[in-house]
């Protein structure tokens, strides 16, 4: 039998559907691939639920790679025409336990009864035998484009906490609303999240904060943020008394976090980068608040938040050098910009660039927003005259210098200040030019004779 669905699903889950059909039992695509189909999206992997107990479907598909994902639960994997389909047998599950897991696991008679134990409306349903079942009205609630539990909201949080920020991670992601029981029930248990590792509420929440729609969920539920996140509520209404800007400290925050391209570094950063400004505050004698020192403070706040929350090295440090330097004024020089590129590299500095521009937008109506578009000018002009800003992209090299008699750490020395030069003076990047330079140094620094090259 086919169905409405059948010709938008890859050929091989349409192929390990039939397989499984062919040898007697029932398959289903189910969960977010079902949901994204419904809503018009492409799918990025595909989770196919069957009557087929997990040693049969190893048996039925022997010539695949299959790997046992979650035995335990019924769950392999099936590595056929290049997908990674997880295959699940139709199962009850039993008494939760920490919040997170269920102790044990039963077979289940039923699809329904499968769609039963799931979190969400939009992701209780299941496609198979060409027609779509729907027991808990998720197509509807797709229409509406809302998040709702299946059954009880409190039985739901409490089976599994993590399921309240994955709640705000959907709204965020696909733009939907939370519905009212829903929505009360995951600000009533949000001390849930307790139970869980920081490993995955940190991925839910980078999800949430990053998502499209992150800002306003954030906005709506700010408790829920500083519950992830405890040095978030201080900023929630603090007043900035200045002229130069209009919100509060969490509200242009929000406003930031939309402004910024959708780059998780750039996100974090501007989620993070005036996290210090309720601790460096302090009333000038006109009545006008100051923040000195705030990037300083927000870059080491968010250096422990982050090492908490385990982001990995390479992300904490790149969004804490963009929170640190966030309120950096960068001079509208050509040189300055060379050296900001030769601190940050091209792919930080336009970030970082992106973060001053959204910040501006986000002060008040009357901000000057234009010294940051000027200054993305300039870095793509020195980019595409190919300005030297590294000691990679200098004329000469190490093996030049020691040839001139240069040694040891003097040989890094002289790169640098040969870099120096050419940053102020691109057009002496030419190697004739910095070997005679480098001839001088050498000379004036009495390191002894200068080979001649």
């Amino acid at each position: 039998m086919t169905g409405p669905l059948d010709g938008r699903l890859p050929g091989p889950v349409r192929q390990a559907m039939a397989r499984l059909e062919q040898a007697g039992y029932r398959a289903y695509v189910v969960g977010g691939a079902l949901r994204d189909l419904l809503l018009g999206r492409q799918p990025q992997d595909y989770d196919l639920a069957s009557t087929a107990p997990p040693q049969q479907v190893s048996t039925l598909f022997a010539q695949c790679r299959v790997v046992e994902t979650g035995l335990r639960y019924g769950t392999v994997t099936v590595h056929t025409g290049g997908m990674a389909l997880e295959i699940t047998a139709l199962r009850r599950d039993g008494r939760y336990r920490d919040g997170r897991r269920p102790v044990e696991v039963q077979a289940a008679a039923t699809i329904e009864e499968d769609l039963a134990r799931r979190d969400f409306t939009i992701n209780a349903m299941a496609y198979g035998e060409g027609k779509l079942i729907d027991p808990f009205g998720g197509q509807q609630d797709l229409a509406r484009r809302q998040i709702r539990t299946v059954g009880r909201p409190e039985e739901r949080f409490q089976e599994d906490a993590l399921r309240i920020l994955r709640a705000l991670r959907f709204a965020a992601v696909l733009g939907f609303s939370i519905e009212a029981e829903t929505a009360a029930a995951l600000r009533e248990q949000k001390g849930l999240l307790s139970q869980i590792s920081q490993e995955r509420i940190t991925e839910e929440f980078t999800k949430w904060a990053c998502g499209p729609q992150g800002p306003g969920v954030l906005r709506a539920f700010p408790e829920l943020a500083a519950q992830v996140v405890p040095e978030l509520e201080p900023l929630f209404g603090f007043d900035q008394h200045t002229p130069y800007h209009i919100y509060d400290v969490w509200e242009h925050t929000l406003h930031v976090l939309d402004q910024v391209p959708p780059d998780p570094i750039t996100k974090l950063a501007a989620l993070f980068h005036d996290i210090g400004k309720p601790a460096c505050f302090f009333m000038g004698r006109r009545g006008t608040g100051h923040f000195k020192g705030h990037g300083v403070v927000s870059g080491a706040m968010t250096a422990q938040i982050m090492r908490h929350m385990r982001y990995s090295n390479q992300v904490r440090e790149a969004v804490c050098e963009l929170v640190r330097w966030h309120d950096e004024n960068i001079p509208q020089q050509d040189e300055a910009v060379r050296l900001w590129l030769n601190r940050l590299g091209p792919r930080q500095m336009g970030r970082l660039l992106d973060l001053q521009q959204a910040d501006s937008l986000s002060k008040s109506p009357w901000t000057d927003t234009r010294f940051a578009q000027e200054l993305r000018g300039r870095m793509e002009r020195i980019l595409q005259r190919g300005d030297c800003f590294t000691r990679e992209q200098l004329a000469v090299n190490g093996q030049d210098l020691k040839g001139l008699g240069a040694a040891g750490p003097r040989i890094g020395q002289l790169l640098d200040e040969l870099l120096r030069q050419v940053m102020r003076q691109p057009e002496q990047n030419q190697r004739e030019i910095l070997l005679d330079l480098a001839r001088r140094r050498l000379e004036q620094s009495g390191s002894g004779p200068i080979k001649k090259l």
